[in-house]
């Protein structure tokens, strides 16, 4: 799993953009400073908070990475389950 910045999902405003994106940042790092991609897989985790706009921006984000898997990532954080 690459690093990703983690915020409650209660947390709501600019936060949450601002997490999203430097968890974008990190993934380009990882992959960089990746040394064994034939033998350890490097997944991507989706943040966004519980917005759909700003998850479907990590989600696509990602996905431009051609990652072998991706992990949800910011949830169980506190929100009520009908959130999800």
């Amino acid at each position: 799993m690459a690093l990703d910045d983690v915020i409650k999902t209660t947390v709501t405003g600019p936060r949450v953009e601002e997490a999203m994106y430097r968890t974008l940042r990190w993934i380009d790092r990882c992959i960089e400073a990746h040394k064994r991609p034939h033998d350890q897989n490097l997944f991507g985790i989706v943040q966004g908070g519980l917005d759909p706009r700003l998850r479907d921006i990590c989600v696509q984000g990602l996905v431009e990475r051609n990652l072998p898997g991706y992990a949800i990532g910011g949830l169980s954080g506190g929100e009520d389950k009908n959130s999800l």
